[in-house]
Formats: structure tokens, C-alpha cells, sequence
């Protein structure tokens, strides 16, 4: 026994050696400022998982806006100029490539694994589906998805006042209508009562283990969860692939052309039946993980600001007067009357500025030189990960944007009610202010359809019922810090709300 636990404690420390060895590296001349960290190949792992953007903002202090730090025996440069982020933006492939990590993420947090995976040519496949003459078809749906959840269901109907919690609400609502409108109904019907209620019941079940899941998602990523927690996660997502089985989504009616067209390009790949449910749930991760979100912290800037409030409600009152119908005659809301809120667009664009932090991260292919938009240059090397971080810059820049802590909800309206495009650093204007949706190549492709089904929660919540925050003087709570680079954040805690139908 004595001999077995020397030989494995020798083992552990030869293998620290070699990692440290490994992870030992200068800075050369021509390289952006690198900092390593004081733990030898861990580098800043632990401060970078635990607050990123804390962080990376004492970086950028101390280096400058571009500089490497080490993470866990990766070599990690961080670009923060906005003016700059063309050059990685538009960067060949063969020389900055995200479906490297793309395929790593996936397999940590969904177990997917697909042959001949390429995220580009699947985001041109995919896009027309969610797009242009294939977007009013989506927000219908939505629409009549949104009045089965919200409208149609008996305990939402009380005139009396009920308590909830605002992002319980908000995200379930959210995925629970993107479940149904991208991946179909139980029955063809959206109006027989049975129907509806065969939907409420199956989205809840897929919302509340999904809800789960998502909780562990972020410490998988990091290859983080401990045993416990794997074995939940295990059981949570072979709960979710059942309800997404090939079996199950053939059954469902009212499918749409994304899911129709997603199940063919698995196909094409020649992805088994075992795998096309992992590679549905990471799906719906991807495109309902963040509407649900974004609508919470919406939702609260506008309770917590009534002068926000009264011009958004003020604002959906006259489109819905000029087309000489109520919110609940209507069939569906128009893509006219969806373009014609400004000062909805600003509070959103405010509200996604404060809170939408993904990561835009690329794997350097081969070693490379970086040229800034100042003329400066930097060598990269290979096998290292280039990585920008919008919510910094241009975000949260004090340079761009006054008091950028701040919520103003008409901080993207000029004068006339036109949104406002044109800001500034270093007395140069931006191509890129505000990035919740990415940028370049890595542009969401269902950005459309998340903002009409963000307006339609809207814009129906507020129409048909009264609310408020349970507690006036409840502060907007923080961040839970760990999801910085995935998305929307969500927050540390949620904050109660109540509602009732209008009179």
C-alpha cells in the first residue's frame, strides 16, 4: 500500500512538472503583454471562472487593451478595442477557426458529438429558415403560442392580485413558447381547449427539467461539476432526450421549417437516432436559453423606472389604437406594428447592452500576425484562443457611454424618435457599439425572430395585465457571475413580482 500511494503521489507531482514546464513561456517582443498568473499552468483559471468581467477589467488596466493571460494551461489573448474587432472578425478560417472549441463546449455540456461538424456552413443552412419570408410564419406561431401559455390557461386569469417570481415567469414563458413554435404542438389546433392544454402540460415538462439542466450547464462547460452533479445532469438530459426523440418530434404537428430543416441536415451528416436528441437539446439551449432572460431584465429596468414605463406603455397604446383593434381582437401582431415601436427598440437595445456578455472566441490555426486598427501589430501563436469581450468594450465603456452602469432607457433614441447609431471612442464613430448579438460570421441568425417574440411577451403581458414588484424598494439584484461568456446573464436571485388580469 506505502509503495502504491508513493508511486501515485511521484506520479501526480511529475505530471505538475511537466505541466508547469509546459506552460512555462516568455513573452516575445512582438507579442501582446502576457500574464501568467502566479499558480504555475492554472495561471488566472480561477479568477477568470469566478468573475470574468471583474477580471478582465484589472487586465485591461494593467496591460492595455489587448494582452495573453494563462487559464488552465491555455494561452488566452484578449483584444478589447471595438475598432479593431474586424481584423478578427473577418479573419479566414484557416487562420482563426471557431468550430474547434465549438466541438469542445458541445460535447462538454451536451454530450453531442457530430461527424464533419462545420458551425458556418450549419448557420447557412439554417438561416433562411428563421428569416426573411420564413419569419412572419414564426411569429404567428409564436403569437398563438404565447395566448395558450398566457391567455388560455384558467390559473393566469384571476382578477385578484398573484405572486411570482419575475424571471420564473419570464424564462418559462420564453422557452416554453420557442419550444412550442420551433419544435411543434401536440395537436394541430392552437384553439381547442384540449389542445392547449396538452401543450401547457408538455412545455412545462420540458421547461422545468430544462431549467435544471441549465443551472449545471455554465460549471460543465469548465469541466467543473462534481459527482453528484453529473449524475444529475446525466439524468436531467436523458429525461429531455426522451421527450426530443426522433419518435416523439415526428409525432408533433405544427413543426416548423427550422426544425424540418435541422433534422435533415443531421441526417445529412449521418447522425444516428441516439444522437439527434442530444443535438436537439443543445438546440434549444442555443435558441431559447437567452429571450427568457433578456425579457426578466427588460421587464425590471421598466418596472424599476415608471418614467420607462409610462413611454413604453405609452408607445404600445398608439400603435394598437391606429390599427382600430384591441390587443385581444387581434389574430396576431403584425410585422408593421412590431417595426413601429423606437422607444421599445432603445429600451431592449439599452437592456441587452447592460446584460448580454458572450464570449467571441476563435483558435489561432497558425502562428499569425494581428494588426490593429491603430497600425499596431501583434504576433499570434498557434494553439492559442483569441478571444473578444463586447460587454467591456463597447459595452460598458465609459468613453463610449455616459454613466454606462446606468440604465437609460432612451440612451439609442435621437431627437426625432430615430435610433440613435452614431457613437464614438478615440473621436473615431463605431461600427460597433452595442454587440448582443455578435457580429460578422458570428451574427445570430434567429436575432429576427428572438426580438418579435420578445416584443409579442411584451406587449401581450402588458396589455391584459397589471403588474408590479411585490416589493418597490427590492434592488435589481447581480449577476450570477459564472455565466459571463455564455450569453444573457441571468441574475443571483430572483425577484418576486405580482399580476392580475386588467380590469
Amino acid at each position: 500500500m506505502c509503495w502504491s500511494m508513493a508511486a501515485a503521489v511521484l506520479g501526480t507531482l511529475l505530471l505538475l512538472l511537466l505541466l508547469a514546464l509546459r506552460s512555462r513561456r516568455t513573452r516575445l517582443p512582438s507579442e501582446p503583454p502576457l500574464d501568467r498568473g502566479f499558480v504555475p499552468w492554472l495561471g488566472h483559471a480561477v479568477e477568470f471562472g469566478k468573475d470574468a468581467a471583474s477580471f478582465l477589467s484589472k487586465m485591461k488596466q494593467k496591460h492595455g487593451d489587448i494582452f495573453t493571460i494563462q487559464v488552465a494551461g491555455k494561452f488566452i489573448t484578449i483584444l478589447l478595442d471595438p475598432h479593431s474587432y474586424d481584423s478578427v472578425l473577418w479573419e479566414s478560417s484557416c487562420q482563426l477557426d471557431f468550430s474547434k472549441y465549438a466541438r469542445l463546449l458541445m460535447d462538454r455540456m451536451f454530450d453531442v458529438k457530430l461527424p464533419d461538424y462545420d458551425p458556418n456552413e450549419e448557420k447557412v443552412m439554417l438561416r433562411s429558415a428563421l428569416q426573411n419570408k420564413n419569419l412572419p410564419s414564426l411569429t404567428k406561431a409564436t403569437f398563438f403560442n404565447l395566448q395558450t401559455l398566457l391567455l388560455s390557461d384558467p390559473s393566469n386569469l384571476s382578477r385578484q392580485w398573484t405572486d411570482e417570481g419575475l424571471f420564473n415567469l419570464s424564462y418559462g414563458m420564453m422557452l416554453r413558447a420557442g419550444y412550442l413554435t420551433l419544435y411543434g404542438n401536440e395537436e394541430e389546433n392552437y384553439n381547442d381547449p384540449s389542445c392547449q392544454d396538452k401543450d401547457r402540460a408538455h412545455s412545462a415538462e420540458v421547461y422545468n427539467a430544462f431549467y435544471k439542466l441549465d443551472q449545471l450547464l455554465m460549471r460543465a462547460a469548465r469541466s467543473m461539476l462534481t459527482a453528484a452533479e453529473k449524475k444529475e445532469a446525466a439524468r436531467l438530459k436523458g429525461h429531455l432526450w426522451k421527450l426530443l426523440s426522433v419518435k416523439r418530434l415526428n409525432s408533433k404537428a405544427n413543426k416548423s421549417l427550422w426544425l424540418e430543416s435541422y433534422k435533415q441536415h443531421l441526417e445529412e451528416l449521418g447522425v444516428d437516432e441516439d444522437m439527434q436528441p442530444r443535438a436537439m437539446l443543445m438546440q434549444l439551449w442555443a435558441t431559447q436559453g437567452n429571450a427568457g432572460p433578456a425579457v426578466f431584465w427588460l421587464l425590471l429596468f421598466l418596472l424599476k423606472h415608471p418614467a420607462a414605463m409610462a413611454a413604453v406603455q405609452g408607445e404600445l397604446e398608439k400603435v394598437i389604437r391606429n390599427r382600430g383593434k384591441t390587443m385581444k381582437q387581434m389574430q396576431g401582431i403584425s410585422q408593421e406594428m412590431l417595426d413601429s415601436t423606437p422607444v421599445f427598440d432603445s429600451v431592449l437595445n439599452e437592456t441587452l447592452r447592460l446584460t448580454a456578455a458572450p464570449f467571441i472566441s476563435r483558435e489561432v490555426l497558425a502562428d499569425m500576425q494581428l494588426r490593429l486598427a491603430d497600425g499596431r501589430k501583434f504576433s499570434l501563436r498557434k494553439e492559442d484562443r483569441l478571444c473578444l469581450f463586447p460587454y467591456l468594450s463597447p459595452q460598458m465603456d465609459s468613453e463610449i457611454y455616459e454613466e454606462p452602469e446606468k440604465f437609460k432607457y432612451d440612451r439609442f433614441l435621437n431627437a426625432d424618435n430615430t435610433e440613435k447609431m452614431d457613437f464614438y471612442k478615440g473621436g473615431e464613430r463605431l461600427k460597433y457599439y452595442n454587440m448582443p448579438w455578435g457580429a460578422g460570421i458570428n451574427t445570430c441568425i434567429g436575432k429576427f425572430h428572438a426580438v418579435n417574440s420578445i416584443k409579442q411577451f411584451v406587449f401581450i403581458l402588458l396589455t391584459n395585465f397589471d403588474l408590479e414588484l411585490k416589493d418597490p424598494e427590492a434592488r435589481i439584484p447581480g449577476f450570477d457571475k459564472g455565466r459571463y461568456g455564455f450569453g444573457m446573464l441571468q441574475p443571483e436571485n430572483d425577484i418576486m413580482i405580482q399580476y392580475k388580469l386588467k380590469d
